[in-house]
This record gives structure tokens, C-alpha cells and sequence, in this order.
């Protein structure tokens, strides 16, 4: 089964947070690479410059992480795939309309399930309760 992970999943991989070990038990379990996204490109590295604004971690704490994420992208820990842009538009709106009244999902929640429809995964590994049940509600398995 094809496994995708949110940004808050991958980035649980990297910095010291409540997650991490459950992440890191999860991701040892997996026998595939996970796709990365320009989504998850981009969020990667405004979570990182988020925490920096926070003051929770320093520049050289933030470009370390990114250094790392970069390595383990050329050491295909991952693999960059694009999603073709019409399909997760059209994916994504559809999970709007059908579960947004109801359960308040956000936008990228939204793009992350419907990039996981788009590429035929069959589960989305995510600690975000809300992105669970939708994900759930349209038909993938959800871990950890």
C-alpha cells in the first residue's frame, strides 16, 4: 500500500516535538518511499522559519533541519512527484463541499488528502485530528 504523509508528519521526523517517536516508530515500519510534494517543500521550510520567528529554534538550527531534509531527499528517503495541478484542484474542492460544513476542515488539509487520492495512496500518515476523519471519510487508511 502507497503510504503519504502530511508536513506536520515529516516534519515530526526532524525536530524535537510530542510526535516524534511515534513518527519515527511509524516510518520504520514502512518499506516504500514516501512522496514529497512542492506542498510539502514549501511548508517544510515555512514551519521552520515559523519556529524561527517564534524564537523556538536559530538560524543555524532551522538551515541544519533543511540541510537534512534536503540529504534524505537525494538519498531517496523520499521521492519528488508532482501531482498533476487540475485533478488535486478538482479533488480538493470536491472534499470541501462534501466535508468542510461539517467538520471545519482547513485548506491544506484539504490539498494534502487530495494529493493522496491523486497519487492512489492507499493510507495518509498524519497526527492532524481533523485531516484524520476526512481522510478516513474518503476511503484511506490513516496511520499512526
Amino acid at each position: 500500500m502507497v503510504s503519504y504523509a502530511d508536513t506536520g508528519f515529516i516534519i515530526s521526523l526532524y525536530l524535537e516535538e510530542s510526535t516524534r517517536a511515534v513518527a519515527l516508530e511509524a516510518i520504520g515500519k514502512l518499506q516504500q518511499i514516501l512522496p514529497i510534494t512542492p506542498l510539502h517543500e514549501l511548508e517544510f521550510r515555512n514551519a521552520l522559519n515559523l519556529r524561527l520567528w517564534r524564537k523556538e529554534i536559530t538560524v543555524a538550527e532551522r538551515d541544519t533541519v533543511a540541510r537534512k531534509f534536503e540529504i534524505d531527499i537525494a538519498d531517496e528517503l523520499y521521492e519528488r512527484v508532482e501531482v498533476p495541478a487540475p485533478e488535486l484542484w478538482h479533488t480538493a474542492m470536491r472534499l470541501s463541499n462534501r466535508h468542510t460544513p461539517s467538520a471545519g476542515t482547513r485548506a491544506l488539509d484539504l490539498l494534502h488528502v487530495a494529493a493522496a487520492l491523486t497519487l492512489q495512496a492507499g493510507e495518509l500518515l498524519t497526527f492532524d485530528e481533523r485531516q484524520r476523519r476526512m481522510a478516513l471519510a474518503a476511503g484511506l487508511a490513516v496511520r499512526p
